[in-house]
């Protein structure tokens, strides 16, 4: 199975970081921004049956 690249924007939001994942049209908090990549991974692979190892996001600042 080949894997799949989602394009991802992290944007400061408050004392958050705000995860934008346009593709399926989501949006996410996570409290560090180290924390982006893997979350935005998770939640691509909860919405679309795609294995979370076959996920790559590429993180826009």
């Amino acid at each position: 199975m080949a894997g799949q690249l989602f394009e991802v924007d992290v944007t400061r939001d408050g004392f958050l970081w705000a995860v934008e994942i346009p593709e399926i049209d989501a949006v996410l908090h996570v409290d560090h921004r180290a924390d982006a990549e893997a979350a935005a991974r998770e939640c691509i692979a909860a919405r679309t049956g795609i294995p979370v190892n076959f996920v790559a996001v590429w993180v826009r600042d």
